[in-house]
């Protein structure tokens, strides 16, 4: 008996040790850079190959985005970053470190705050090793190495959410939960990709706001779009499918359940409504509003990796719809702590896709103001627009005064500076 709860105190012990460690591994800073700065991405040219396909390399140190992504056992760990680990897989993921960041599956629960340094082991170097001669050239992507065993139950699930949400014998819950669960798989994320239908009518769930069918799920909407975001992240191939089919995908009718009429409305003109309410909401209608623009953003980072999806997306003023999270109801409820996940979401959007190149922007596309425009009433009009985000930025970060690692920060000085840019070519009528 006496060892049997000394086993059993033991194995507590170190279930709560890994527990922590989960929550809290930080990988140790070596500079003193602000809490938001992104690492480096690494040199070009470092790669493990275990086979002869080029296609299955892979970087010899983990990239890091905002969002988690799987880190391989042989791969080198930047500085900085914020990881977890799968205490009943071993897997361990990693993003980039955002210090105020709330993970909301702790609310409620006790953590301990401490902190685990790691330290290198003595003699490491810190110098890459030499590239071997003729080494294959890294390339962002290519086949996808299918599992050992494909999920039977996959193709099944895809089908469902393409009949859409209705009747008894339809388990349309299930499978969103199924399809959030293995959506990140790249292999999956592919397969899903290759099936319009199902991505149609995701979207159309996504832009569709719901209300959660059980107290334990999130409503639908939000689902869907968290389905889209982990499809897309970090998988080019998925995102160009997802891009080439997207002019058809907007076109086409939201269906109703059970692939019935729906409201007659096509995907464009859902996709590109507004999606934050613009008047105050009650109390408990806030969290929800806050959490649907979330996901929606989330998904929308991962589209707009695409360059048709981004396109359309500037051309149809779909901008106006992300200042709108930074601003929700005027000035009346946008100070509430509700929004600051939204609002970070945003930020990483705007350096991902338009401002930082070395994390794949493209530079020169946004904001759009720009004076050499001969067409006065564009140049006016953009000019405004580019105003109301400088504002809108500098209102978050005068919220949160001495925060130099805030994303506002570093998000408002780009703004600014391409603002300014412009300003000192305007011609004398709009001075």
């Amino acid at each position: 008996m006496a060892r049997s709860n000394r086993a059993r105190g033991a194995s507590l012990t170190l279930s709560f040790f890994f527990v922590i460690l989960s929550l809290v591994l930080l990988v140790p800073l070596t500079s003193a850079r602000a809490p938001d700065a992104r690492p480096s991405p690494p040199a070009e040219g470092e790669l493990i190959c275990h086979t002869d396909n080029p296609a299955e390399c892979y970087p010899k140190v983990f990239q890091a985005t905002h969002e988690f992504q799987v880190i391989r056992d042989d791969q080198d760990i930047p500085n900085g970053l914020h990881i977890r680990m799968d205490m009943t897989t071993g897997r361990k993921e990693a993003k980039i470190n955002v210090p105020d960041e709330e993970n909301p599956a702790l609310e409620g629960l006790p953590v301990d705050s401490s902190m685990i340094v790691v330290e290198p082991e003595e003699g490491e170097s810190e110098e890459a090793p030499p590239i071997p001669f003729a080494a294959p050239v890294y390339q962002a992507f290519g086949q996808v190495k299918p599992p050992k065993e494909e999920s039977p139950q996959f193709y099944t699930h895809l089908d469902f959410i393409k009949k859409g949400p209705g009747g008894a014998d339809l388990p349309f819950d299930e499978a969103l939960e199924f399809l959030e669960e293995i959506s990140h798989d790249m292999y999956y994320g592919d397969k899903i990709a290759e099936n319009p239908e199902t991505v149609h009518a995701l979207l159309c769930l996504m832009v569709s706001p719901s209300q959660a069918t059980t107290e334990d799920l999130a409503p639908r909407d939000q689902r869907a779009a968290t389905i889209i975001a982990a499809a897309l992240q970090n998988n080019p191939d998925a995102t160009e499918l997802v891009g080439n089919a997207w002019l058809g995908f907007l076109d086409a009718k939201c269906s109703g359940p059970q692939g019935g009429e729906g409201d007659g409305v096509t995907l464009r003109e859902k996709m590109y409504a507004p999606f934050v309410p613009g008047e105050p909401l009650m109390v408990g209608e806030l969290a929800l509003a806050a959490a649907r623009a979330k996901a929606r953003v989330n998904a929308l980072h991962g589209l707009l990796r695409s360059p048709v999806v981004r396109d359309d997306f500037l051309a149809n003023r779909g901008m106006d719809r992300l200042l709108e999270v930074l601003k929700p109801g005027g000035e009346k409820w946008a100070a509430g702590n509700e929004w600051e996940g939204a609002q970070r979401k945003v930020a990483h959007l705007l350096l991902d896709t338009f401002l930082e190149e070395e994390f794949g922007a493209t530079k020169g596309i946004w904001p759009t103001f720009r004076a050499a425009e001969t067409d006065a009433g564009k140049r006016r009009a953009a000019r405004a627009s580019d105003e109301q985000w400088v504002e809108a930025v500098r209102v978050i970060k005068d919220r949160h005064p001495g925060n130099k690692g805030h994303w506002s920060v570093g998000v408002l000085k780009q703004l600014e500076a391409l603002h300014k840019a412009q300003l000192k070519n305007l011609p004398r009528e709009d001075l």
